[in-house]
């Protein structure tokens, strides 16, 4: 492939899809009966009439995690940090981490100082911050909390006159008798409290990852909890036996294999309420990838937008959310290289730390976390081996979701543990619902996406269906859940970027995924589509929220902004197979549903830091009652009677979306 071809297919490929009453309504209503049971074989596509693109990335960081931490003993000025590529120049900044420790809950840096860096060389400076007018954290009095010495870095860096973006990390130090630093190791991600949930309110796990390979122990109250896992990087530990609803402080330290010991800032934490308690405060946002164009600096912080994730995770805990969910696009991803995703994942995570410190996060998985095979001329394949390199092994090594989504009908395929999934907060229901999970793609021809297997942007698989299904069910006959919230990447009503995919493809039913199988006739393997197309997905999906009485609202993103939609048994949104009057799987009308007895909102909020989105009017059957390109969040407050959703968005965060009680839609 030619270079000026290959930059071609990745400006197409950015700007069309990364941003990523009738008689007869019984049809995608139905569950799909279970195929003839088969020993399947092999992988679920068929790849072996692909050729392998010679090109290794579709985002290619300057820089791996080894060499951000490259990090040796320096000198009287500081610490000495090699890049490990003589190309790469730059300027270093650093500051005091956390930034007076022990003062704020909210855990940020503050730069302060800087320095040149040369031929992939740089010295962190930090004796300046022992001098009175930058001693900020109190080190030559011993620091305000019990942390250890800490900065953070931060690595503007260039290659020749090409700008390769902002990069950075922590590292621990020690000041030696004369005058020296060095190194000790470091807690390079967390600490962060995780399934802080009332399923289990009594327990919660405090995970952080090490530079170096470490022993861990968690002070929690007035106990000690020691890891048993010996010397390792990422440290989890079980904290059991807690009161539900109640304060506790914590702090980690991690011993190393020499006997150098790092410890972390302390924090305020509060366990989970019993099931049903009413009051619940919580955020949902999405969409935080880099993107070519827009600004520069900090949003380009290692595939992420840092400049607004930042600002949305700092703002929602100023609000008081208990917890947050994000739909999916953290990071820009979309490559081939493992290490290069989790290395944006890791940024992800840094940025939204001083949340995370104390209060849970819970992403799912967009169409940008995405770590891929790719054929030429530009067909995508989620990464096999499946159990180790898939997008969603990817994506369950990196994060600290429930463990209780369904098992793939299929072994085959990839595992839907920690993308697909289920809690509870009080008297609220989340659930995760995975609408790019093992996907696939052809950006020469989208609608062809699933040609060798695989499912595209937007379909749900059979057994993840059942799954919502069934949940949902039991949860209506669950006196404890009084709201529930679905969330999910692509939007079942787009109304900007996307209405050429998600959960619509311009009303194409013919779109479904696909799946290598046994032809029992032939007993050979073919790529066989699946029983259901899109809009009978969609159909399906929607059926099932709207039979529920409990569901407040259906949480989307991938378009990058905010509108918010009524699905009722009015909405004028499309019945097939009714309204395919020419039968040729595309809809050809738009009629409303009468299945959808329950009306619930449709949420779609893209606000954390990718490229604007504007709406895309007069392209749908229906219409939102409130659309705007800003960056926010959607704030949910429920009480015992209702609850009450806010956009917050624009710069000054103002309410710029309301409404008292979602609830009050039921039965319209």
């Amino acid at each position: 492939m030619t270079k000026q071809l290959f930059a071609m297919i990745i400006f197409s490929f950015l700007l069309i899809t990364l941003h990523s009453g009738c008689n007869s309504q019984e049809s995608f209503a139905e569950p799909v009966a279970a195929a003839p049971a088969e020993e399947p074989t092999g992988l679920p596509v068929e790849s072996d009439s692909l050729t392998p693109t010679t090109s290794s990335y579709l985002y290619n960081l300057a820089i791996s995690n080894s060499d951000l931490h490259n990090i040796t003993e320096g000198d009287t000025v500081g610490l000495s940090i090699d890049l490990d590529n003589q190309d790469l120049w730059g300027t270093v900044y650093t500051g005091p981490y956390p930034f007076e420790a022990g003062d704020s809950g909210y855990d940020y840096p503050v730069y302060r100082l800087n320095s040149s860096l040369s031929e992939g060389k740089a010295i962190l400076p930090i004796s300046n911050f022992y001098k009175q007018l930058y001693d900020a954290n109190s080190w030559n009095s011993g620091g305000r909390s019990t942390a250890t010495p800490t900065i953070a870095y931060r690595l503007a860096l260039f290659s020749g006159t090409s700008t390769k973006g902002m990069f950075g990390s922590f590292v621990s130090f020690k000041k030696n008798d004369d005058g020296t630093f060095q190194k000790l190791p470091t807690i390079v991600e967390g600490p962060f409290v995780t399934v802080v949930t009332s399923d289990n309110p009594t327990t919660m796990n405090i995970v952080w990852r090490t530079d170096e390979l470490c022993s861990g122990r968690v002070f929690f109250g007035e106990h000690r909890f020691d890891e048993n896992a010996g010397y390792v990087n990422l440290h989890t530990v079980t904290i059991d036996n807690l009161a539900p609803e109640t304060a506790y402080k914590y702090y980690v330290d991690s011993t190393s294999v020499d006997g150098k010991t790092v410890v972390s800032n302390t924090y305020n934490v509060r366990t989970a309420p019993p099931k049903g308690k009413s009051d619940v405060t919580f955020v949902y946002t999405s969409d935080s990838y880099r993107e070519a164009g827009s600004g520069g600096g900090e949003t380009d912080y290692m595939g992420c937008n840092m400049d607004v994730l930042r600002d949305v995770t700092a703002n929602s805990y100023r609000d008081g959310a208990e917890f947050m969910i994000f739909g999916g696009d953290l990071i820009y991803g979309m490559t081939t290289d493992k290490d290069n995703m989790i290395l944006q994942y890791r940024a992800w995570k840094q940025i939204v730390a001083g949340f995370w410190n104390t209060r849970p996060i819970y992403p799912g998985m967009g169409n940008h976390e995405f770590l891929m095979n790719l054929f030429e001329p530009f067909m995508v394949l989620d990464r096999w081996p499946y159990e180790t390199d898939s997008s969603e092994a990817i994506f369950a090594q990196e994060f600290y979701n429930p463990l209780n989504g369904p098992d793939a009908s299929d072994p085959r395929r990839p595992s839907y543990k920690e993308n697909v999934y289920s809690f509870q907060y009080g008297s609220v229901l989340i659930m995760s619902v995975n609408t790019c999970y093992w996907q696939s793609s052809d950006f020469y021809n989208l609608k062809n996406s699933s040609t060798y297997g695989g499912a595209p942007i937007g379909y749900i698989m059979e057994d993840q269906i059942e799954w919502i299904e069934e949940k949902l069910e039991s949860a209506e006959n669950d006196s404890t859940i009084k709201y529930i919230f679905l969330f999910s990447h692509a939007p079942v009503l787009p109304y900007m970027k996307h209405v050429e995919d998600a959960l619509w493809w311009d009303g194409d039913n013919n779109i479904r995924a696909k799946t290598r199988k046994l032809n029992p006739d032939t007993q050979t393997y073919e790529v066989q589509p699946e029983a259901l197309g899109i809009i009978e997905v969609r159909d399906r999906l929607l059926t099932a929220v709207t039979t529920s009485t409990k569901v407040a609202a259906l949480f989307t993103s991938h378009e990058h902004g905010y509108h918010r939609t009524l699905i009722s048994k009015y909405t004028p949104i499309g019945v097939y197979p009714d309204d395919d009057t020419n039968g040729d799987g595309i809809l050809d009308k738009y009629s409303a549903n009468p299945k959808f007895t329950n009306a619930t909102w449709h949420i779609m909020c893209g606000g954390a830091g990718s490229g604007f989105n504007a709406e895309a009017a007069d392209t749908t059957p229906w219409k939102p009652q409130r659309t705007t390109s800003h960056t926010g969040y959607v704030m949910i407050e429920a009480s015992e009677n209702k609850v009450g959703m806010k956009f917050v968005g624009g710069l000054a965060r103002e309410v710029m979306d309301q409404l008292d009680d979602l609830m009050a839609v039921k039965n319209q």
